[in-house]
């Protein structure tokens, strides 16, 4: 299913997402010329990114001097393996990866590309290597024969100009909310999707009311790929064709994943193949083999009067083994008050459950994508 071009802008974006993590600034994913110069990249970066690629593709990368090298080897080992392997987020805890073959994306691909068989082009803000950008970038995109362009997602790009008759542009509710708010507007037969996460209400009618033509939005996991998808925030997602569903919707299986899964998030389950997501699950870590609460922990956190907002996550392997903390203080605070906060939570927490590093900002880390970003 992918070609070596496509392999190519695979490994040109991991290599753009490392640099983003490195410099912790979203617009180096941006900044990055087209053609990427390995002499010119961070050797941390290259490190990196180079271990991602081995990760996603499944192999150990040889000693190469240009990205060309590169792609050759990813290429000639995924039309061998014919599977890819897909990165969770880590939002509540290390990322794990995710094993996808070629059979499932094909499955995959003609069944929900169904729903924007009839585009004429796609637009992707999302990177190639995530399953979002992946399926617009290659599966729909090399099924039906439709041609893809990655754009950056910056809301203030002349989008009207950019957009034509016939585009399926696939964002997510962060970038749509901050599109709406820059006064963008739809050309006519434009058609938005939105995914990634939770579609704020209304956001359906706003984007019409912009000019949209249609509003679709996809529901799925790294883990799982694509689950369901709909057309209206009042309808349910109608679960994808390839997933069977237990008689009580308490769980879903498909071809390549091994065993029964609970969906990701808690669901509603409206029969026949219908379901409305209500909440995330409780996002619960180990901590040296105890299972602790991030909730928790966060709700403790945020009860010191200092703490506007906060969120907690387990460090990275190389940051250590417990967790970490990220903090947004009130007016009249500042990091003079972190022994403070540490007293105090040493009152209510565990020594499991107590954060072992703190780091403050001004707002909360997202990635390009709006979803909770490590920091």
């Amino acid at each position: 299913m992918f070609s070596h071009e496509q392999i190519g802008w695979i490994i040109s974006d991991i290599f753009r997402t490392e640099l983003v993590k490195q410099r912790q600034d979203t617009f180096a994913f941006f900044d990055a010329p087209q053609e990427l110069n390995l002499s010119e990249i961070p050797q941390a970066v290259r490190i990196a990114a180079t271990q991602q690629v081995g990760l996603f593709f499944g192999f150990e990368p040889t000693e190469f001097v240009n990205l060309s090298d590169l792609t050759e080897q990813a290429y000639r080992i995924y039309r061998q393996n014919k599977f890819v392997q897909l990165a969770t987020s880590g939002s509540t805890g290390i990322p794990k990866q995710c094993l996808h073959t070629e059979k499932m994306m094909e499955i995959e691909g003609l069944c929900v590309g169904k729903h924007f068989q009839h585009a004429k082009r796609f637009i992707t803000l999302t990177p190639r290597q995530h399953l979002y950008g992946l399926s617009f970038a290659v599966f729909f995109s090399s099924l039906f024969k439709i041609s893809c362009q990655s754009l950056a997602p910056i809301p203030v790009q002349p989008w009207f100009s950019l957009l034509r008759f016939g585009d399926v542009m696939a964002g997510f509710p962060l970038f749509w909310e901050y599109f709406l708010k820059a006064g963008n507007t739809f050309p006519k037969g434009v058609t938005a999707v939105t995914s990634t996460g939770p579609c704020p209400k209304g956001l359906f009618d706003r984007l019409k009311q912009a000019g949209a033509e249609q509003v679709i939005e996809l529901y799925g996991a790294s883990e799982t790929g694509g689950i369901g998808v709909r057309y209206s925030e009042e309808d349910p997602f109608q679960i994808n064709d390839f997933w069977d569903v237990t008689a009580d919707g308490s769980k879903i299986h498909r071809e390549g994943i091994e065993g029964w899964l609970p969906f990701p998030d808690q669901v509603q389950f409206v029969p026949p193949r219908g379901i409305f997501p209500l909440k995330r699950m409780d996002r619960v870590v180990q901590v040296a083999g105890v299972n602790v609460s991030l909730k928790h922990v966060e709700d403790v956190l945020q009860q010191h009067p200092a703490v506007k907002v906060c969120r907690v996550r387990l460090m990275r392997p190389n940051e250590g083994k417990r967790l970490k903390a990220f903090i947004v203080l009130n007016l009249g605070y500042s990091e003079q008050n972190l022994p403070d906060i540490r007293t105090n939570l040493s009152k209510y927490l565990s020594s499991h459950e107590l954060p072992r590093s703190f780091t403050f900002g001004e707002s909360l880390p997202v990635n390009e994508m709006g979803k909770d970003s490590d920091w």
